[in-house]
């Protein structure tokens, strides 16, 4: 896994289906419609884990979605944006 951005990191999963790991469900809110509606970059599905204080969120991307396509897109962001939006709950 790679961090990209404070809270965010992409990487493989064990089927080399590329994954983003976000350390928050708002911020998870921001980046699905980041990168869906101006990426036009959907995942597949979610993955869940409890976390003291929120969720841990998964994205599955389909495997024609790479890595570096993922990082590309999220390094529009700027870091500032992201910790304005994870600061909302936490």
């Amino acid at each position: 896994m790679k961090q990209i951005l404070p809270y965010i990191s992409v990487g493989l999963d064990d089927e080399n289906r590329c994954i983003v790991v976000v350390e928050d469900y708002e911020l998870f809110d921001f980046l699905d419609g980041f990168l869906g509606d101006e990426c036009d970059l959907q995942y597949e599905f979610l993955g869940r884990k409890e976390r003291q204080g929120g969720q841990i969120i998964t994205m599955y991307f389909p495997l024609s979605v790479t890595p570096e396509v993922i990082e590309r897109n999220l390094l529009k962001l700027s870091p500032e944006e992201i910790e304005r939006i994870y600061r909302l709950n936490n």
